[in-house]
């Protein structure tokens, strides 16, 4: 786990955050998360959650660096989601609704295909 530092500190960075601004933004003290970024204390399961939760990535990234879990058998779908996963926040929430409504749209037609 001598990586889950080395990552929150990169998360930090990428976000453009001080310890101080991330720690009001979590609700955890700044010494606890220099703490961390040290490697010198594992986060608690809460707090890893509410920490990644902020950042939106798995727990796993905050661990390993990356996402671990893939369970894609389309390879370009895999490829669409690794880049569009690359986006900035508003742009993959933008994407997000897209996909949710478009889910939408074909589960209903499906269900009016049913019902004929």
């Amino acid at each position: 786990m001598s990586e889950l530092g080395k990552n929150l500190k990169e998360l930090r960075s990428k976000a453009g955050l001080s310890l101080r601004e991330l720690a009001d933004q979590v609700s955890i003290s700044q010494n606890t998360l220099a703490t961390y970024e040290r490697n010198d204390v594992v986060p608690t399961i809460y707090n890893a959650v509410r920490i990644c939760e902020f950042f939106d990535v798995p727990v796993e990234y905050l661990v390993y660096g990356k996402k671990i879990t893939t369970d894609f058998n389309d390879a370009e779908l895999l490829r669409l989601f690794r880049e569009i996963d690359e986006y900035e926040k508003f742009d993959k929430g933008v994407i997000k609704k897209i996909m949710k409504k478009f889910i939408k749209n074909v589960n209903e037609r499906k269900e009016l295909e049913d019902s004929v």
